[in-house]
């Protein structure tokens, strides 16, 4: 004779024996329909639910007006979803603008993000943006060079949270470690992301646009590469000071070389545009979701 407590494994053995696996939603279902939602992400964009069509993540895409297009964190295949992006009173949000705090405000804002948090400064080189899955926030701009270290942010090159001595470098990309730069580099200088040691030109306030290299002589940023001497050094011909706005816009940046030697026409010095910081960033997160494809 069976107990009772014998009839009632038996009877949980049997319902988990008859439990099937769970199947791929209706969008993952397909072998081809998954591929094609890998296939948008590596052009660093999102596979429309229906078409399939590719769109830019947190755009309207192929969603109904006053909504955007995100990446659905459920989705066993990370197909997308349209989420809605109106401000308070229910007015769609312009295309470029994400709603925040009830209102629209234009993708990379500055001014939504002052004052940010807690403590001074506490606002400094953060601009609003929003993630894959659509969640708004402001955080460290790192197409400006700024590093988040626990809700902070600091200038990527500079001494932060750092020792004297030392300066704060990207580990990764979301990342950061300290490296010694005083020893190699000497007082007053910083190790730049070519290897060479350039003077920082301090002016007394936080930076709150982007660190770049400007040419000594003029004071200026070049928009054109910088002509090097067989006797001349790279590092003696530019120094290092913050840039307010974005000096090498889209529309302005036309020659990836900052410094060439004249009588080769060598590069010896390259810059990288902002678009493609922008996508260097964008290819990094898209990676954490198919990290066997990248």
């Amino acid at each position: 004779m069976f107990s009772s407590t014998d009839r009632l494994y038996t009877v949980l053995c049997l319902a988990l024996l008859s439990v099937e696996p769970r199947p791929w939603s209706e969008e993952c279902e397909l072998e081809s329909n998954r591929n094609r939602i890998k296939q948008c992400f590596k052009q660093l964009q999102v596979a429309d639910r229906g078409t399939f069509e590719c769109f830019e993540v947190n755009s309207k895409g192929g969603c109904e007006e006053g909504n955007r297009m995100v990446v659905d964190e459920n989705s066993e295949c990370k197909a997308s979803k349209c989420i809605e992006n109106k401000d308070k009173n229910g007015e769609p949000c312009p295309e470029e603008q994400l709603t925040y705090n009830g209102v629209c405000e234009l993708s990379n804002s500055k001014t939504a993000c002052k004052n940010t948090g807690l403590g001074k400064n506490t606002g400094l080189g953060k601009r609003l943006q929003a993630d894959l899955f659509g969640k708004v926030s402001c955080r460290c701009a790192l197409d400006l060079g700024f590093v988040d270290v626990d809700g902070t942010c600091y200038q990527e090159y500079q001494q932060g949270p750092c020792k004297v001595g030392q300066q704060i470098s990207r580990n990764g990309f979301q990342g950061w470690k300290c490296v010694n730069t005083t020893s190699t580099c000497g007082p007053g200088r910083i190790r730049w992301s070519d290897g060479r040691c350039y003077q920082v030109e301090q002016s007394g306030e936080m930076c709150d646009g982007r660190y770049e290299l400007y040419e000594v002589k003029t004071g200026k940023y070049p928009m054109k590469p910088v002509q090097v001497r067989d006797n001349e050094q790279v590092e003696e011909l530019f120094n290092v000071k913050c840039a307010s706005v974005r000096v090498n816009s889209v529309g302005t940046f036309n020659n990836p070389c900052a410094a060439e030697a004249k009588t080769t026409g060598e590069c010896l010095l390259k810059r990288k545009a902002p678009q493609q910081e922008q996508e260097d960033n964008l290819k990094a997160l898209f990676c954490n979701l198919i990290p066997d494809e990248c």
